[in-house]
């Protein structure tokens, strides 16, 4: 009787991993998946007003500077 629980439990653990492996495997299929699929819609990102203000400073002055080394 007890060798026959323990043969129970030993096959019990074998199907719990066994469902772990391809879960865990299913699961990084389906990250791969929607990583490929988000990569194309990855929208572009916005500076924020003030900084793009500040951004475009800095390329007049830049720009107004390389006229004057002409």
């Amino acid at each position: 009787m007890k060798f026959g629980v323990l043969v129970l439990m030993v096959v019990f653990l074998a199907v719990l991993v066994g469902l772990f492996y391809f879960s865990f495997k299913m699961l990084n299929k389906v990250r791969q998946e929607e990583r490929a699929e988000n990569a194309a819609k990855r929208p572009e990102r916005q500076l924020h007003p003030k900084l793009q203000a500040e951004l475009e400073q800095r390329k007049q002055q830049e720009k107004a500077e390389q006229d004057q080394d002409k």
